[in-house]
């Protein structure tokens, strides 16, 4: 099939305060605060919602549309969207705030991100190929 970022967790951090805009990880040094700011959700562009995953994740041709064009109206009229699976519905995620880290803070919170999604990209394709 192949990697849809819809169908892995992007919740990047163990807790999250809204208030405060700070967020906890786990890291080797223990627990540590990220200040963060909100940016428009990536997975679903601001929207808010998307696609189903189930009905297009592994793509769709135009022979898709032209078998059915009750399934080509329904898929365009957003019959087959849901909640975003990483805003909640909310159009926005916490996301780091670099500029107010220091420099070595920086570096921890950006190392735990990328190993954070190359792993649920791994975690996705193990599952994809059954293990």
């Amino acid at each position: 099939m192949g990697y849809d970022h819809r169908e892995i967790s992007h919740k990047w951090y163990e807790s999250f305060d809204e208030k405060s805009m700070i967020a906890t990880i786990e890291t080797e040094e223990g627990e540590t605060d990220v200040p963060c700011i909100y940016e428009v959700c990536s997975v679903c562009q601001g929207r808010g919602k998307h696609v189903n995953p189930s009905i297009d994740s592994g793509g769709l041709s135009s022979e898709d549309f032209d078998q059915d064009p009750d399934f080509r109206e329904n898929y365009f009229s957003g019959m087959y969207d849901v909640p975003c699976v990483s805003c909640k519905g909310n159009r926005v995620t916490p996301e780091p705030d670099y500029p107010s880290m220091d420099k070595r803070l920086a570096e921890i919170v950006e190392e735990f991100i990328q190993d954070f999604f190359n792993e649920q990209r791994n975690s996705h394709y193990e599952r994809e190929m059954g293990y």
